[in-house]
């Protein structure tokens, strides 16, 4: 699903679901669903203007007529008034709520071309790091394409150095300057590692 697609019907688990209230342009106070759906292929946030008994965890739903804006960068599924959701009753051939929790491998170059990514895995390597004052920009490509890279452990973030082969998880989002994969869990290969500490036991001490 891509932003700006219209009339979506779609099959899915739902991983998160809960309310929440929001001001509207004109300062009103509106309350909303607002959650995760996933199914085997991935997961999307979704947004449901009004609310809905069908909609509550781990159902597995049928959504008809939704459409697919961009919200915060990603891609996000939009339960309007004229979207029908139906509860399927039977869904014991439909994943379990345990196995879709768990993220996506993605290459980059489907994560750009899907404009966006909730909760994906993406390998690759450090190709590119600029410092400037206090921000540290880091490019990851794994040879479909390459997104800016920013991790939320700074200590972690402060480890990596270029040509670093690293797992990353987290959101690709769309920015001002392109695309970002804001990583809440990063690994890094072993060698990658030691090597690494090798540099900075060297650094301190010659």
């Amino acid at each position: 699903m891509k932003p700006g697609e219209s009339e979506i019907d779609t099959l899915g688990r739902l991983l998160e679901a809960s309310r929440k209230e929001i001001r509207t342009n004109e300062g009103d106070k509106r309350a909303i669903l607002h959650g995760i759906i996933a199914d085997e292929t991935a997961k999307l946030p979704f947004v449901s203007e009004a609310e809905r008994g069908a909609l509550l965890k781990d159902a597995v739903v049928h959504i008809e007529n939704a459409t697919v804006k961009k919200w915060k960068g990603l891609p996000t599924l939009y339960i309007q008034k004229d979207t029908t959701v139906h509860v399927i009753e039977d869904d014991a051939e439909f994943p379990g709520y345990a196995a879709l929790t768990k993220p996506k491998r993605k290459t980059i170059g489907d994560t750009v071309k899907c404009e966006g990514a909730f909760d994906v895995i993406v390998d690759g390597n450090i190709v590119s790091i600029a410092e400037e004052r206090d921000k540290r920009t880091m490019v990851l490509d794994d040879g479909t394409g390459a997104v800016f890279l920013r991790i939320r452990d700074k200590e972690k973030a402060a480890r990596i150095s270029f040509g670093m082969q690293v797992k990353a998880r987290g959101n690709v989002v769309e920015s001002e300057n392109g695309y970002v994969l804001i990583a809440d869990e990063v690994r890094l290969s072993g060698e990658a590692v030691i090597l690494n500490e090798m540099k900075r036991f060297l650094c301190k001490y010659t």
